[in-house]
């Protein structure tokens, strides 16, 4: 018999869908020159991300980054002995994730400031001197690569788990809920997240006010 043990509230599970979604359109449109679109594909990036850290200290436990940022120790240990029996992200999986958010901040930071001199001029690259925008642009460019790179490790390492280790890593992105065996026991330490109401409308809340921030300070001229 199988229990099931809310892992991952309705904002986290709508934020990494979104995420990805947004990630894939912004690498299609640019291999499609469609400049405008990936613009706009970096704005919502930016948005998700800035929720995605704030919701990181005020979310539910799960979503917290105190509750899966590894210490140097944890992920040595995890390297040693890569069992974990804990609920959330695993301590290579939490750096993963820290990885992907940082890495999607800088890209979508900088192409606020990006003038590619024949079709683009980011909202904000009037607010910095030409050879400021001029280094920004190059860090996007370049930085679009660690994407790729931490992408893909990603997508090994769910594959990974999912065929090597019979551990589906997409289901309760999906669901919310992670299944344990009746007979686990379940410490204090695997204590399932809040996903009600309250907590879904204190996530829209900040979103809203993240969007309208961002397009009244950025975006709106």
């Amino acid at each position: 018999m199988l229990k099931k043990i809310r892992v991952w509230d309705l904002p986290t599970r709508l934020f990494h869908w979104l995420f990805a979604i947004v990630i894939i359109g912004g690498v299609i449109s640019i291999n499609l020159d469609e400049t405008e679109l990936h613009a706009k594909f970096g704005y919502a990036a930016f948005v998700l991300v800035t929720f995605r850290i704030i919701w990181g200290f005020v979310g539910p436990q799960h979503a917290r980054f105190s509750s899966f940022v590894p210490s140097i120790a944890q992920v040595k240990a995890f390297i040693k002995h890569p069992v974990y029996d804990q609920l959330g992200h695993n301590p290579l999986g939490a750096l993963s994730v820290i990885g992907i958010l940082l890495i999607i901040l800088i890209q979508s930071t900088t192409g606020l400031f990006t003038d590619d001199e024949i079709i683009f001029q980011g909202p904000l690259s009037h607010l910095v001197s030409s050879s400021v925008v001029s280094f920004l642009t190059e860090v996007h460019e370049f930085n679009s690569n660690l994407i790729y790179a931490l992408v893909g490790l990603h997508l090994a390492a769910i594959f990974y788990y999912q065929k090597v280790k019979k551990e589906n890593l997409i289901k309760p992105m999906l669901t919310g809920d992670k299944e344990l065996s009746e007979e686990t026991n379940t410490p204090t330490d695997l204590i399932p997240s809040k996903d009600h109401w309250g907590v879904r409308g204190l996530a829209l809340l900040i979103l809203i006010v993240i969007g309208a921030g961002f397009y009244f300070l950025v975006i709106k001229k």
